[in-house]
């Protein structure tokens, strides 16, 4: 099960899609205005990896992948 981000680019409401698989057109439907001018919203994701500074998770912007 995929999660997409997305913001409707009519009325600016940002919501989540779960879909199997890919997104599909008709999964980009905003739940607020019912406009499908939507755009992908990305956002950095969570590492385990601790920061200088303490020891909770930080955000980070690279792949993950060492």
């Amino acid at each position: 099960m995929a999660t997409y981000d997305l913001v409707c680019l009519e009325c600016g409401h940002v919501f989540e899609v779960f879909v199997q698989g890919f997104l599909k057109n008709e999964d980009r439907q905003c739940p607020s205005c019912g406009s499908f001018k939507t755009r992908q919203k990305f956002s950095p994701f969570l590492t385990n990896a601790t920061s200088s500074s303490g020891d909770s998770p930080s955000a980070s912007s690279g792949s993950g992948f060492s």
